[in-house]
Formats: C-alpha cells, sequence, structure tokens
C-alpha cells in the first residue's frame, strides 16, 4: 500500500502540472487515466466514489 500511494502521489504531482500547462496530448489522457487507476486502488477510492455521487446527485436532484 505504501508504494501505491507513493505512485499516486508522483502521477498526481505530473498531472497537476499538465492540467497547469493548458496543453493536454493523447499520452497525458492515458496519464490521467492510470493516476485514476492507482488512485481507485487505494484507501481514498471510495471516499472519492461517495464524493463524487453526492455531487452529481446534489446537481441533478434526484435520489
Amino acid at each position: 500500500m505504501t508504494v501505491g500511494i507513493s505512485l499516486v502521489a508522483l502521477l498526481g504531482i505530473v498531472i497537476y502540472l499538465l492540467v497547469r500547462s493548458g496543453e493536454l496530448r493523447t499520452w497525458h489522457v492515458i496519464l490521467t487515466s492510470v493516476f485514476g487507476f492507482y488512485l481507485a486502488r487505494t484507501h481514498l477510492g471510495d471516499p472519492i466514489g461517495s464524493a463524487v455521487v453526492w455531487i452529481v446527485t446534489g446537481l441533478t436532484h434526484t435520489a
């Protein structure tokens, strides 16, 4: 789990810099997908999923 969390941190920093630069290319999208995959495998995956569902439910007003 420690290796997974450090990899998520590294990928998160890279994604932040790519989005900040304003240019997203095909390999950037692939890197973002890999980040999402590794993030879902950490202990943060469930709270993030719950937060996304909460936000979408609040915006669409459905139960």
